[in-house]
Formats: C-alpha cells, structure tokens, sequence
C-alpha cells in the first residue's frame, strides 16, 4: 500500500478519573522526524513511545501530543515556603541580638512577605493502568492515521498512473517519429546538395554514408529503450509496493526519467518529436509533485 505523508490520527481512552488523548499529524519531510509534546510524568519515556512512533512511520515529520483530560492530581496547588519563614526568623532574631532593636514579628506580618506561598505543580503518577490507557491510546492514533495515510496515498497512486499512462503514449510517439528519421535526414540531404551549383555528380555511396552518420547522431533508439524501462519500473513499484517507502526510489526513477527525456530533446532536429519530448517533461515535473508527498 502507498502511503501519503501528510495525515492525522486521533484517539481517547476513557477512564474513572479522566480521559487520556494522543494526537498525530504527519506532513512531509525527507527523513522520519518524531516531535513530542508530553506531559512532565512522561518524560522519562519518551524514547520508548519514539520508538514505537518509529516503528510504524518511516518518513515524515510526526507530531505528537498526549494530554490528560480531568486527572486532578495534575492540578497546581500552594505551598508554605518554611526555607523562607526560617531564614526571616533567624534574620530578625539576629537584628534583635546584634542592634537590640525592639519590635516582634506577628502572623498577618509574616503572611505578607512575598513568597511565603509558592505554586507546586504535582505531576500525575503514570501507574500501570495509566500506561495501559496510553498504549491504548497510542495504538488507536497510530491506526487512525495509517488509515488516513493509506486513503490519501491511494489518491496519489491513482493520479500518478494516468499520469504514467500518459507518458507512455508520448514514448510510443517518439519511437514512431524516431523510426522514420533516418530517411527524412537522407532526403533532406539529397535537398540539400541539389542546391549546388553546376550539378555536381554525387557518389551514391558517400551520399549514404553521410546520411547514416547524421542518423546516427539523432538516432534515439537507446533513450526511448531506457525510458520505456524505468516507466516500467514505476509501474512495478505503484502496482506492487512491497512496504519500504517508495518516495526515494520513485524520485530517482523520476531522475532518470528526465535525464532521458533531455537527451532526445537534444538530439531531435524534428519539431513534433521536441513537441513530445517536452510534453514528456511536462508530465515528469506533475509526477515529480506528486511523490513529493509519497512516505
């Protein structure tokens, strides 16, 4: 199955507490690329949920979210700051001792100091029923987006082979312009040295050997050979993916696909075979796009 680099997947798992929620968005990216946004608790884990993220995404961009909804014990809540209670105790009783300064400190005083009450956020406790609750949670996101995923891929695959189809048509031109080269070149030739003045006798042979070295220069024979091929290659790994991303080895193929296309162009001396070849780059650049989002 062809898969897409762009998807979203969701899932919760409810329990008597609260609700634990994973989130997955994809886009694309040259490299498998997990990005974790995970509760304080859970960041001791964070290499074992990379790698369970990374056993089902090859490549792209994946980012992750994992929340907690209505555990209470996630709460922020007050606490007194003794450190801070002690030290002013200590430090008037030494002003007292040390300059004999009269005065006490009284409760409404020392309530007032800033600081006195500091904000201590208590972390969830990820026990084994909250773990299980995200495995969960993890597998249905990881399910969710495959299938996402795995839609979207189909809609690429579909789109890549009319585009193949069409490709196919334009190499079948190419080789049918091709074949009756040779004997355009020779006639143009023989056109061209009936322009001569004084009606020069012309040497059958050296007239034919001068017509099959200019064949030979625009002969695309080989091209249009190695262009048939890797559109078979495509085809092969559209039609049967055996599950390794394709996106790399589609763009290579891509590659040479282009580098064929630009040899008959340079090659042709004939307008509709040019016509064809650029129709043949025009329609490698749309494929080109497409794989661009192909994991």
């Amino acid at each position: 199955m062809i898969r897409s680099m762009t998807g979203y997947g969701q899932a919760s798992v409810e329990l008597p507490q609260g609700r634990v929620n994973v989130t997955l968005r994809t886009v694309n990216h040259r490299y498998a690329d997990v990005r974790l946004r995970l509760p304080a608790g859970l960041l001791g884990r964070e290499a074992e949920l990379r790698r369970k993220i990374l056993g089902k995404i090859k490549r792209g961009r994946v980012e992750v979210s994992i929340d907690l909804e209505g555990f209470g014990g996630s709460e922020s809540r007050s606490q007194f700051n003794r450190p801070l209670l002690m030290e002013i105790l200590s430090s008037a009783e030494q002003l007292r001792d040390e300059f004999q300064i009269p005065g006490g400190l009284d409760l409404q005083t020392l309530l007032g100091v800033p600081g006195i009450f500091k904000a201590v956020s208590t972390e969830q406790v990820w026990d084994e029923t909250l773990m299980a609750a995200l495995d969960e949670a993890t597998d249905g996101a990881l399910a969710a987006l495959e299938k996402e995923r795995c839609r979207e891929g189909q809609h690429l695959r579909e789109e890549m082979q009319q585009r193949l189809a069409a490709m196919r048509d334009l190499a079948s031109e190419v080789e049918r312009l091709a074949a009756g080269e040779p004997t355009r070149l020779r006639d143009r030739l023989l056109e061209r040295l009936g322009t001569l003045g004084g009606n020069p006798e012309l040497d059958p042979a050296r007239v034919a050997q001068e017509a099959a070295l200019l064949a030979d220069r625009c002969d695309v024979t080989e091209e249009v050979v190695r262009l048939t091929g890797h559109l078979d290659q495509v085809q092969a790994l559209l039609e049967k993916p055996d599950g390794e991303p394709l996106g790399k080895r589609l763009d290579f193929l891509l590659q040479e696909l282009n580098r064929e296309t630009n040899t008959i162009n340079s090659k042709s001396s004939l307008l509709d075979l040019s016509r064809c070849a650029l129709g043949l780059k025009a329609e490698i650049e749309k494929v080109r796009e497409q794989i661009q989002n192909v994991e």
